[in-house]
């Protein structure tokens, strides 16, 4: 969502195949050859010795279990930041692939909700970017089929820079700033989809909105997540804790140090 309104409720989007995606891929690679964002390598974003291989749960500060591929570090952070504020859309493929490797860790029939966009950052990005992220990471197969998506957050009031606020601070100056549209049926559960977790304010603020329209959060993921110590009573608003969601059973962990 790119309005600070609340957004109109989608039903649930099915993924489609990646089509379109290879053919502006393909184009991309014949005006502009790309080279690998960690060793140059001509060919690809990421060669397969850079490219992040698994994801795993982020040890820190959370009220939900939160799945992240990568450390924001590296040719990881080259990637999203060239792709968030620099034009590089033709990343979004590859960090669709990195962002599905955590999404595949949360429970399969949940719904993949991606974090909303201001009207301002969206505008100045050709688009809400996680929401090209949510459908690259519904569209790569799974076992069970492929995810579904829908964007039920949406803004309802502008948020300032957050950066070199404290944690709590972060928290405190985020607690109203979403609200989401109901499940499209009773039960229905949700996986929260950002780029990068810091402090975890953000990912805290989409669950109480989510909880409070009525889902049920079964966690949330990212393509990469910032190691930082915040002490975890320290992080969130009370408002944030409280709410049952279900909770997935233990895998491997990438260990946020």
């Amino acid at each position: 969502m790119s309005s600070t309104a609340a957004p109109r409720y989608a039903a649930r989007a099915v993924c489609g195949g990646q089509g379109g995606a290879v053919l502006l891929d393909t184009a991309i690679d014949l005006v502009l050859p790309r080279r690998c964002l960690g060793c140059e390598r001509p060919g690809t974003p990421f060669c397969a010795a850079c490219r992040p291989g698994a994801a795993g749960w982020v040890d820190g500060p959370a009220v939900m279990p939160v799945a992240a591929t990568a450390r924001y570090e590296g040719a990881v952070r080259s990637a999203v930041l060239a792709y968030k504020e620099r034009g590089r859309r033709d990343l979004a493929s590859v960090l669709g692939q990195l962002l599905a490797l955590a999404v595949a860790l949360l429970p399969v029939d949940a719904v993949v909700v991606p974090v909303p966009s201001s009207r301002r950052a969206a505008a100045a990005r050709g688009g809400d970017h996680m929401v090209r992220l949510a459908r690259r990471a519904c569209a790569v197969p799974t076992s069970d089929g492929r995810r579904v998506w829908t964007p039920a957050l949406g803004l309802v009031r502008q948020v300032s820079d957050s950066a070199g606020l404290s944690a709590s601070a972060r928290a405190s100056h985020l607690v109203g700033a979403l609200r989401a549209h109901p499940p499209p049926e009773a039960g229905a559960v949700a996986v929260v989809v950002d780029d990068v977790v810091t402090t975890g304010a953000t990912l805290a603020e989409a669950r109480r909105a989510l909880l409070v329209a009525g889902w049920a959060v079964a966690g949330a993921a990212t393509v990469a997540w910032t190691p930082r110590r915040v002490p975890r009573t320290d992080t969130f608003p009370a408002e944030s804790r409280g709410a049952s969601s279900r909770i997935p059973g233990p895998r491997s962990n990438v260990g946020a140090t």
